[in-house]
């Protein structure tokens, strides 16, 4: 597959899931944090740790996905490749906060809740999607175009 495709494959990726997962990520992340410095007082034991570490690890996730896409959007594979460490990293920790939220889903389905947890894949679960491409095609940029 050309370059041209890929890029027009991505493009399509980032608005159909990766757009709505931003905002709905970043809200809910950005809420966190907020929460946290405000009413962190208010929550016992671990809470406010986790929230945090939580809501840091989206946000770095997301700037992470936001500043690698338009990295390769603008250099392509090579643009990838060349990159700092400092990004990747970020994206795991994004990709490690999105399957902690399946993983509570996960939990309150079989804990008998409602179905209306499923509302939560949103907050970032499907930026996985994009997030795998970028990761392929760093792996697949010394190959052949």
């Amino acid at each position: 597959m050309d370059e041209r495709l890929h890029k027009r494959l991505y493009i399509a990726q980032c608005l159909l899931l990766g757009l709505p997962a931003l905002v709905a990520g970043g809200g809910v992340a950005g809420f966190g944090i907020y929460t946290f410095l405000t009413r962190h007082g208010l929550m016992r034991g671990d809470e406010g740790a986790v929230l945090f570490l939580w809501s840091m690890a989206g946000v770095a996730g997301l700037l992470a996905w936001l500043w690698l896409s338009i990295r390769y959007l603008r250099r392509g594979r090579d643009g990838l490749r060349h990159s700092p460490a400092l990004p990747w990293i970020g994206l795991v920790l994004g990709a490690i906060a999105a399957l902690a939220v399946v993983g509570v889903v996960l939990f309150s389905l079989f804990a008998g809740s409602p179905w209306q947890v499923l509302g939560y894949l949103v907050l970032g679960v499907p930026l996985l999607v994009p997030a795998a491409h970028l990761g392929w095609l760093r792996r697949g940029a010394t190959d052949a175009v």
